[in-house]
C-alpha cells in the first residue's frame, strides 16, 4: 500500500482530493474508475471560486484518496469543458458512469449540490474528462 506522502513524492504538484463527499459514496465512485466505466466528472464552479476545490488543469496529475482516505489511484486530466447544469449534453453526464440517462445525472446531481447550498439550474461547472494513470490499490 502507497502512503500519502509516497504517492506526493512519485507525483509532485498533484492535487489531492476524493470523488464524492461520504465514505460510501466515495467508495462507489472509486470502483466506477477502476472498473472503467467513470472517465470523467465536473466541479462547480462555486466550489473552485470559495476555495474548497482546486481547478483542475489540462496534463496535472492527480491523487484520489478512496474511502479509508488512503491514495486510492492516480489520474491525468485530459479535457475540460465549461457547461451548466441545465445545458450538460447527455453524452457528458453519462461519460461520468454513475448515471443511465441524463435525468438521473441530473436528480444526482442536483441533490449533491443542494447538500451544499449551491444548486442553481445556471451554475456554472467544469467537465473533466481524464485518464487513470496509476492504481495504488490494484492486487487488494
Amino acid at each position: 500500500m502507497v502512503t500519502l506522502e509516497e504517492a506526493k513524492k512519485r507525483y509532485p504538484g498533484a492535487e489531492v482530493f476524493s470523488f464524492g463527499d461520504t465514505p460510501e459514496l466515495i467508495a462507489v465512485l472509486t470502483d466506477l474508475v477502476r472498473s472503467g466505466a467513470k472517465r470523467a466528472t465536473c466541479s462547480a464552479v462555486a466550489d473552485i471560486d470559495a476555495g474548497r476545490q482546486e481547478a483542475p488543469q489540462v496534463g496535472r496529475r492527480d491523487i484520489a484518496l478512496g474511502p479509508d482516505d488512503a491514495p486510492a489511484f492516480v489520474i491525468e486530466t485530459l479535457e475540460l469543458r465549461e457547461t451548466t447544469w441545465e445545458t450538460m449534453p447527455e453524452e457528458m453526464a453519462l461519460a461520468e458512469g454513475e448515471n443511465e440517462t441524463l435525468e438521473g445525472w441530473r436528480a444526482d446531481h442536483r441533490r449533491y449540490y443542494e447538500r451544499y447550498g449551491i444548486f442553481a439550474p445556471d451554475m456554472k461547472l467544469i467537465w473533466e474528462r481524464f485518464e487513470l494513470i496509476e492504481d495504488f490499490g490494484a492486487g487488494r
